[in-house]
């Protein structure tokens, strides 16, 4: 017997059946799972006081899971990656309750979730490619569909892509690469960076300062250009390559986290 869920999650649940299907599949999928109307105009209420009424009668959530085991059902999908993607969202609210639902469709019962980043981490399919190494979630959006179908190549452009968006959202500039980086932390130009991580009041900040601007440049010089300059039919690119460029991509992303903006332009 499956534990009934809080209020709490019975609303993010239906948040995101809301967002997956239409208001006529909610209504079949309902019928399928034997669950009852119980009021709602919008999408998300049809689906929360459908599960809250059934659960009511039930006395637990066994039904509640039936249903989402009918949407996140691989049968319905012809693209792994949207069913990735629904599963991983899913799981994400179910890693509260101790509950996961597998590649197969099928729910297993979990240590719970205690934190939000926990919760995250450990509903991406695409982290348990890279062993479970941490990779900074705002990396992911940009590189989760060419990781998902092993297109590493891309992903790889992709990724350096998040820094050098982030950078641009931080500065307000709308350059790009090594003139991006230049405009940003100030390097080899006579005046004050837009964006500091330190304080920038010994030799030794400013030696930090260039030294991490310099990093970035050698990010995008080694992981970039050669992407968008080579055919990809003439590169082998490997998952490994791809770590190798996540790993140093969240550390740039971490060290950003710090950074702020001097008032400097």
């Amino acid at each position: 017997m499956t534990q009934s869920f809080d209020d709490t999650a019975l609303r993010n649940i239906s948040d995101i059946i809301a967002d997956i299907l239409t208001h006529g599949k909610i209504t079949d999928q309902l019928a399928s799972a034997g669950i009852s109307q119980a009021g709602g105009s919008n999408k998300t209420d049809r689906v929360f006081y459908a599960l809250k009424e059934r659960q009511k009668q039930d006395g637990c959530g066994n039904n509640v899971l039936a249903f989402l085991l009918l949407i996140i059902n691989p049968k319905r999908y012809d693209d792994e990656v949207a069913f990735e993607k629904d599963r991983g969202r899913i799981n994400e609210k179910l890693l509260y309750e101790g509950i996961e639902i597998t590649v197969s469709g099928k729910p297993r019962q979990v240590d719970k979730a205690k934190t939000i980043q926990e919760a995250k981490e450990r509903s991406l399919k695409i982290k348990q490619k890279v062993h479970g190494i941490f990779i900074h979630p705002d990396i992911i959006p940009f590189c989760e569909e060419e990781w998902l179908k092993d297109n590493y190549f891309h992903a790889i452009l992709e990724i350096t892509k998040s820094v050098a968006e982030r950078l641009r959202q931080m500065s307000g500039y709308n350059s790009d690469g090594a003139d991006l980086i230049d405009d940003c932390f100030a390097l080899g130009k006579e005046k004050k960076p837009m964006l500091a991580f330190n304080l920038l009041k010994t030799e030794s900040d400013e030696s930090e300062h260039k030294g991490f601007g310099n990093f970035c440049k050698g990010f995008f010089s080694m992981y970039r250009n050669p992407k968008a300059h080579n055919p990809k039919i003439l590169e082998e690119t490997q998952l490994s390559e791809m770590t190798e460029v996540l790993i140093v991509a969240t550390i740039i992303h971490n060290k950003l986290d710090n950074t702020h903006r001097t008032g400097y332009k």
